[in-house]
C-alpha cells in the first residue's frame, strides 16, 4: 500500500502549455500503446528514445496513456527503418520543439503582443509560412511548415488564444483575448503577392481556423 501511495504522489500532473520539453519514462508498453510516469495534456506529441536513438513518435491520450505513431519525420529512404519496438524503461520526450512556434494573428499589434508574451520562445516569421500555400492554409500546409522548421506549436489568436500542437493539431491551452477581426488570413509584412497566396477569402477567417481545430479535437 505504501509503495502504491508513493507511486501516485510521484506522478506529475501537467496542466496548460509549457514551452519546455517533458521527459517521461515508459512504465508499460504494448504494440501500439504505453503508460508513462507523467500525466500529460492530451494531444502533446513526442519522440520515443531507445539507447539514444529515436525509434517512434508518440501522442499523449491523457491520464498517462500514450499511443505510438510511425517515425515519419526522420524517415530516410537510404536507410532501413529501425525494427525496434518501444519497451519499458525507454524515454519519451514530449514537446521537443515547443520552444519554436508560429503565430497566426490578425494584425501587427496582436502578433507583436503575442510574441512579447513568450520571451523564451523562438517564433518563425509568418512571412515564411505565407509561401506554403496558394489559396488557404490547410492542416497539411501547417504541418509541412512545422516539419521543415522544427516548429512545435502554432499560436492562433482568434476569439481566444489557442495554443496548438502542430503535429496533432490538438489544442494544448486556450486563453481569453480581445475580440478581433481578420482582413486576411494572418498578419504578414507582404504588401503584394506574386502568387495567389490570399486569393481565398472566406467570410470569417476565425470560423475557418476554428473549423480546423474542431476537426482535430473531435468537436
Amino acid at each position: 500500500m505504501k509503495k502504491i501511495l508513493l507511486f501516485i504522489f510521484s506522478i506529475i500532473y501537467i496542466f496548460a502549455f509549457d514551452s519546455n520539453s517533458i521527459s517521461t519514462t515508459i512504465l508499460l508498453s504494448t504494440k501500439h500503446h504505453a503508460i508513462v510516469d507523467k500525466k500529460l495534456t492530451p494531444g502533446m506529441t513526442g519522440y520515443v528514445i531507445h539507447n539514444n536513438m529515436m525509434i517512434a513518435k508518440a501522442i499523449s491520450l491523457g491520464k498517462g496513456n500514450v499511443k505510438y505513431l510511425p517515425l515519419v519525420k526522420l524517415k530516410n529512404t537510404a536507410l532501413a527503418t529501425p525494427a525496434i519496438m518501444p519497451q519499458k524503461g525507454d524515454k519519451i520526450i514530449f514537446g521537443l520543439y515547443n520552444f519554436r512556434g508560429l503565430i497566426i494573428a490578425p494584425n501587427k499589434s496582436a502578433y507583436q503582443k503575442t510574441k512579447d508574451k513568450y520571451p523564451n520562445m523562438t517564433f518563425i516569421n509568418s512571412d515564411i509560412f505565407a509561401t506554403y500555400f496558394d489559396t488557404k492554409p490547410t492542416h497539411e500546409d501547417f504541418q509541412n511548415f512545422c516539419k521543415d522548421f522544427n516548429v512545435g506549436i502554432i499560436d492562433f489568436i482568434l476569439d481566444k488564444e489557442y495554443i496548438v500542437d502542430c503535429e496533432s493539431f490538438v489544442i494544448l491551452d486556450e486563453k481569453n483575448t480581445t475580440k478581433i477581426k481578420y482582413k486576411k488570413p494572418f498578419f504578414s509584412s507582404y504588401k503584394e503577392f506574386t502568387k495567389s497566396f490570399f486569393s481565398y477569402t472566406p467570410d470569417d477567417w476565425i470560423a475557418y481556423y476554428k473549423s480546423l481545430l474542431k476537426v482535430a479535437n473531435g468537436k
